[in-house]
Order: C-alpha cells, then sequence, then structure tokens
C-alpha cells in the first residue's frame, strides 16, 4: 500500500523548504493537503514528483499540467497572499493549486475550461470539507467577471501576454502571479497594479509550457 502521508512530507522536506520556502503556514498546506486525492488523469507513481504533473492519462487533457509543488509553493511565498485576500486561480485543473491556496487566504474562485474538471474539483474539495473555494467553467482568457475585484490573481502556466480582460479583474494595488516568457526565457513574475499602471517585477528564470495558446503572443505588445 502506498504511503502517501511519508511522501507528502518528503515533498515538503525534500523539495519545496530546499527552494527557500520558509513560510509556515505554506509549508502546512503542503504538508495537509491529500494531492493524490486531486490525482485523476495523472500516474499514481508521479503525484509527488519534483516535476510539472501534466493529465496524461487522458488524451483530451494531456497538454494540461500542475507545476511542481516547489515552483507553486515558491509562487505563493513570494506573492505574499494574506488570509483577508481573494485570489483567482486561472486554470485550475481538478482543484489542487485551489485547495492550496484556500488554506492561505480568504476565497479561492478556480477557473477551468473544460468542465468535466470543474466537476471533479467540485467533488474532490467536497469529499475534504473544503468550503471557500467557487470552480466556474470558463475560457481562461476571459478569466471571471464578477461584483468584487480580486486581490491576487494566478495564472498557472507559462503566457506571452496577460490579456486586458484579466487585468481589469484585479483591485488596484492587487497583483497577478504567473510565469512569463521574454525571448524564449522564462521568469516568474507579479504583475503590480497601480493607478491602472502594471509594474512587472521579475524573480526566478523557470521554464514550462504555455497554459493555452490563448496566452501566446501575436503581433500586439501586451503585460
Amino acid at each position: 500500500m502506498t504511503d502517501f502521508n511519508s511522501m507528502r512530507l518528503n515533498m515538503v522536506n525534500n523539495q519545496i523548504k530546499p527552494f527557500a520556502v520558509t513560510n509556515p503556514t505554506i509549508l502546512d498546506a503542503f504538508a495537509t493537503l491529500p494531492r493524490e486525492n486531486f490525482g485523476q488523469f495523472i500516474l499514481e507513481s508521479a503525484i509527488y514528483t519534483d516535476n510539472i504533473l501534466h493529465l496524461n492519462q487522458k488524451k483530451k487533457f494531456e497538454s494540461r499540467y500542475y507545476l511542481s509543488a516547489a515552483v507553486h509553493a515558491k509562487m505563493i511565498q513570494i506573492a505574499d497572499i494574506r488570509k483577508h485576500e481573494s485570489v483567482l486561480d486561472i486554470g485550475c485543473l481538478t482543484g489542487y493549486s485551489s485547495a492550496i491556496l484556500s488554506k492561505i487566504c480568504k476565497t479561492v474562485d478556480g477557473l477551468e475550461q473544460h468542465e468535466e474538471l470543474v466537476d471533479i474539483a467540485k467533488d474532490n474539495i467536497k469529499k475534504l470539507g473544503i468550503e471557500n473555494i467557487k470552480f466556474h467553467h470558463g475560457n481562461l482568457k476571459d478569466g471571471y467577471k464578477k461584483k468584487d475585484l480580486f486581490d491576487a490573481i494566478f495564472i498557472n502556466g507559462s503566457v506571452d501576454l496577460v490579456p486586458q480582460a484579466i487585468i481589469d479583474q484585479v483591485k488596484d494595488g492587487g497583483k497577478i502571479v504567473t510565469i512569463k516568457r521574454e525571448d524564449q526565457i522564462g521568469y516568474m513574475v507579479i504583475l503590480k497594479k497601480a493607478d491602472n499602471y502594471v509594474n512587472q517585477i521579475n524573480h526566478f528564470e523557470i521554464t514550462v509550457p504555455y497554459i493555452s495558446k490563448d496566452f501566446i503572443r501575436k503581433s500586439e505588445f501586451a503585460f
């Protein structure tokens, strides 16, 4: 029988902590949330490996993936997400990234373009009794528009650009967290919004696949 508890602690101690993630709330979230419960369409043996996790057990999802736990944890730490904040999680797949964020902030809205994955995500968090997440079906490039703007928006994959529709959904003073490609090099970035301007701060280098073709630059310049 697979000892997922030991594998989860090894993930925290041998993958996340060595990447200089020290925030105890983040470490606790990754140590306690059962990643295996969100492993639909992923090889069971790969669930706790230190790599991106492709949903390659179903053809129509095979281009989609979860970021490695270490990279995801580091992004959350750099973003400095607070307990009172609301977060939009774009490309939430089966709900794991949203469930991690739900342990760190007040509310999470998870957005996924495949309705089947939305249904799975809803079922996954219901089984765990997580009540501060709402999942939505829609095109990732459109974000999710609601009455109140978000304190932070996570885009779970590589982008050339962030569509204006998504920028418009974050509060003034808020931030967009993603991996942005520039001259074929990827950087984990924070886009901070102030007075309707967006200031980009580059952090560590990391190259991962595009989250979708809608985030690939064509000709026009955009954040």
